[in-house]
């Protein structure tokens, strides 16, 4: 492991906005974890960030996380992005039990546990940054989201109870609220080319911006909320939508 002043967790690190942030972390010179459940983009992540270490360990089972400590030392962490998260689409009446609690198992009691684990470590050393990643759904519900929705709106509201409980200890914890961005998450992939081109021109046509944003769009807003550029900025939720949440 290559010395490195400062050191970032990625969770979700594989693909799209986690990518993208540890890209900007391991570009400012941080020493990256690059946290996934896919040990194969993992590892083609790690051959480009060589000042980084990959972490398999699928948030949908409790488990794992608590086994976390094993494979990196808390202590030695200066930020954590909360950045891993799943999304699916039914009609309220159509979420099973099941499905409502996979979805706040990855998308919430997982950041919990993760930021809990971090805080401890960040409390000892009286310094510490957490950065969530939410959505503008969280404040702008939008039908066939029900769960999804719900899950980052307590995203939002735990990232302001934690920066309360951590302020007495220079413990900082913010939130990026994403609108629409290139990601593997819309599945655009799946569907046929011509198919695939009208999806994205719609879901262009809904940003003021008249853009969908791109991961490192998001990643730039999570680097300067998780460093110390953001020194005195605590409990904010930072829309980055293209203006989707105005329109």
């Amino acid at each position: 492991m290559k010395s490195a002043t400062k050191t970032a967790l990625i969770t979700g690190a594989s693909s799209g906005i986690g990518y993208a942030t540890a890209q900007k972390f391991h570009q400012a010179g941080y020493f990256v974890h690059l946290l996934a459940r896919d040990q194969k983009k993992l590892t083609e992540l790690h051959h480009q960030l060589p000042n980084s270490k990959i972490i398999v360990c699928d948030l949908s089972d409790p488990r794992q996380i608590e086994n976390l400590p094993n494979q990196i030392d808390f202590s030695t962490l200066d930020v954590l992005v909360n950045n891993a998260g799943i999304y699916f689409s039914k009609a309220g009446d159509e979420f099973s039990l099941a499905d409502w609690s996979l979805m706040f198992q990855v998308n919430v009691f997982s950041v919990a546990q993760v930021s809990a684990l971090a805080i401890s470590h960040f409390k000892r050393s009286n310094k510490g940054s957490i950065v969530m990643i939410s959505s503008t759904l969280a404040h702008k519900p939008t039908p066939m989201t029900a769960a999804y929705s719900a899950s980052k709106a307590a995203i939002q509201n735990l990232t302001k109870t934690l920066a309360l409980e951590g302020a007495p200890f220079n413990i900082r914890v913010n939130c990026v609220a994403p609108g629409i961005v290139e990601t593997p998450i819309h599945n655009l992939a799946k569907l046929d080319l011509e198919t695939r081109q009208k999806r994205a021109d719609l879901m262009h046509s809904l940003q003021p911006l008249a853009r969908m944003g791109k991961p490192m769009d998001i990643a730039e807003a999570v680097f300067f909320l998780g460093s110390e550029a953001s020194s005195w900025t605590t409990g904010s939720i930072l829309d980055v939508d293209g203006g989707i949440n105005i329109k």
